[in-house]
């Protein structure tokens, strides 16, 4: 083995692989291993913007293609020679495109410059990176900012509790006076039958909640004894020696977000309420009392865990952003239970919540980390922790032992969403053999036959209700919805398997994705989308105050509906196109339904109308008689803003420029 010309030629090392490394990062992979540039007087050969040229050659290539096509079609009708144009070497040699189309390593060479997207400010510093798997996040980076959001300071009663809020996590608990600061925000504690109902509605109600605070320790723990010692300031035999707050900052904070959750769960109440903001505020002010970054504690982690949930509702305080990092902070925090011995000596109901803190946090953090495409901040190679107990498991129709709820979500995320993570997160694009790999790991965990939704729906939801606990009664109305919540969690997961080699098929082969070796991908793309659609719309008429609480709804349904819309607008003459586009109209008045309780959905809604609207002229362009083929070809050629999002659906590597939120 030699080196190449090209190396040769300006004296560099090569690696003698076909095309090389050096070639590949100069842009001038055509070259390798035979062909050089010719030596110029300038050293300043090749232009900086290589990635740019090549993808206009790409486009250029497509567009010769198709008019070739098109003259050959033309040419038949009136000759049976071929046209001069078309003889010998004059035509493109599509079969030394189809060679180029990969890398020495079996990866598609569109696609090994996948990063992601990058998004910088105006201001020094200011920027957000997107992985490539972050396609609904990178998506709304497009969309315009919402106005007349609600300022959180509105629901923050006094300064001092501004402050608070303000100051979290750097201010050293040293600067507070710990015990007033905690009894003026105890007295915005409600009433004692309402604390507990907000509780009950935080236990019950809100059916997708991380399960960090059990019902034992909440009502026992956390309400009973602040309550008591409420109404012991009213005593008239109570003395100042009984004055001591008998919980600590943070485990205040615990009590205070779960009643911010609860409130945000109670049908009677109206989304994002005063008295859910309050409540948030009240947590986080809580929290800065303790000094977390030096002395953390298990109610620390439940907190920030608990934080970073409510900010991912979808309401005013939204911020994927916040969310993620409460939950990284979390992670930090939570490394004293990634481990478990006996030699500790703790009692089982401390093993427990031990347990179901880190594996709630850990499945969680795994989650969002897919979504921002950035990697996670727990793996299980570093941790020796048992699930916890479920009481929720069970047998299926033929008697085998089956998973509950939460050993399900749990379980899954362990074995399945790592690998994915793995794969999905790591800067090199996987080969296509480790897809299917990976599409086959997810079927081989099915959900449990009762939360199973395309089993439990015909029997349970029918006889459901429109809200509350009607009809079917509490527990039809809750199988129902837990298992919506584990179908909409395993289907975006699946969608992070497929959705790159789903974009791959599209841009590779518009006329016919199905002929290329993405095929499955495509595929299995399509079918989760529509499945995803269906289940939405169906559980959305039945419980529509419950579901526009639900913020994940409007993450898998976006990209579901892009899907859907990339498919009619990319390949409107596809069998599926038309099955396509009615789903994707039932996307879009799902989202038009929940954009006025929703912040997400609203900024989900800009983005999905832009794609119907491109649906939309492309299948037109094909169902209105008499469209010859080259007008239906330049529907789909000309939009570009479809290619964009094909693109940024496959991660292609994007540098936006956009005023970032302060």
């Amino acid at each position: 083995q030699i080196s190449c010309a090209e190396c040769r030629r300006l004296k560099l090392k090569c690696d003698k692989k076909i095309p090389c490394s050096s070639c590949v990062r100069r842009g001038c992979i055509s070259l390798c291993p035979t062909k050089a540039l010719s030596t110029a007087p300038t050293k300043r050969i090749i232009t900086s913007d290589t990635t740019a040229l090549h993808k206009k050659i790409r486009v250029m290539n497509q567009h010769i293609a198709q008019l070739e096509d098109a003259l050959s079609t033309l040419q038949a009708t009136v000759s049976s020679e071929p046209h001069p144009l078309l003889a010998g070497a004059s035509r493109l040699p599509k079969i030394e495109q189809r060679t180029n189309t990969f890398s020495d390593d079996g990866k598609p060479a569109e696609i090994v410059d996948a990063l992601g997207t990058l998004t910088l400010g105006k201001e020094v510093g200011d920027a957000r990176y997107l992985g490539r798997s972050a396609v609904s996040e990178s998506l709304l980076e497009g969309s315009p900012e919402i106005q007349g959001a609600t300022d959180e300071d509105d629901f923050i009663p006094t300064h001092e509790i501004a402050q608070l809020v303000n100051s979290f996590p750097f201010a050293p608990g040293s600067i507070w006076d710990v015990e007033s600061s905690i009894k003026l925000i105890l007295s915005y504690l409600p009433e004692r039958e309402h604390a507990w109902a907000l509780a009950e509605q935080f236990l019950t109600h809100n059916f997708w909640y991380i399960r960090t605070v059990s019902r034992e320790e909440l009502i026992d723990e956390l309400l009973t004894p602040i309550y008591q010692f409420l109404s012991s300031l009213d005593d008239p035999g109570f003395t100042e020696l009984d004055n001591t707050v008998p919980l600590p900052p943070t485990r205040l904070a615990v009590l205070f977000i779960c009643l911010a959750l609860g409130s945000l769960a109670d049908l009677s109440m109206p989304m994002y309420s005063t008295e859910s903001a309050l409540f948030f505020n009240l947590s986080r002010a809580t929290l800065a009392l303790h000094p977390v970054l030096v002395s953390p504690d298990l109610a620390s982690v439940q907190a920030l865990t608990l934080i970073g949930s409510y900010y991912g509702t979808g309401g005013p305080n939204y911020s994927i952003e916040a969310t993620w990092v409460c939950l990284t902070f979390a992670a930090k925090l939570t490394h004293s239970v990634n481990r478990e011995s006996p030699r500790w000596g703790l009692d089982d109901k401390t093993i427990q919540r031990r347990r179901a803190i880190f594996w709630e946090l850990y499945t969680f953090d795994g989650l969002i980390s897919l979504d921002l495409g950035r990697p996670p901040s727990l793996f299980t190679a570093h941790s020796d922790t048992p699930l916890p107990f479920d009481d929720d498991d069970g047998v299926d129709d033929q008697g085998n032992p089956e998973p509950g709820f939460h050993r399900w979500r749990m379980t899954f995320s362990r074995d399945v969403m790592t690998a994915i993570s793995n794969v999905t997160l790591s800067p090199g694009m996987p080969d296509y053999q480790t897809i299917l790999d990976l599409d086959r790991l997810v079927r081989e965990h099915p959900l449990p036959q009762k939360y199973d939704p395309l089993r439990s729906l015909s029997s349970a939801v029918e006889k459901g209700f429109t809200s509350g606990e009607e009809g079917g009664g509490y527990e039809a109305w809750l199988m129902t919805l837990k298992g919506h919540h584990l179908n909409q969690f395993r289907a975006v997961v699946v969608m992070h398997v497929h959705r790159a080699f789903f974009a791959q098929a599209l841009l590779q082969s518009p006329s016919d994705p199905l002929g290329t070796v993405y095929a499955p991908s495509f595929l299995a793309a399509y079918q989760i989308a529509s499945t995803m659609v269906h289940l939405n719309v169906k559980n959305y008429y039945k419980y529509p105050n419950v579901l526009s609480r639900y913020w994940e709804i409007w993450t898998g349904l976006l990209s579901a509906g892009i899907i859907l819309g990339l498919i009619v607008a990319r390949s409107p003459s596809n069998p599926l196109a038309a099955n396509a586009y009615e789903e994707l109209e039932l996307a879009v008045d799902l989202f038009k339904m929940g954009a006025p309780k929703s912040d997400k959905a609203k900024r989900g809604l800009s983005v999905l109308l832009r794609m119907y609207e491109k649906a939309t002229k492309a299948y037109l362009s094909t169902t209105s008689p008499g469209n010859p083929t080259m007008e239906i070809l330049n529907v789909v050629r000309e939009d570009a803003g479809a290619l964009h999002t094909l693109e940024t659906f496959a991660g292609y590597t994007k540098l936006l420029m956009k005023k970032m939120r302060s």
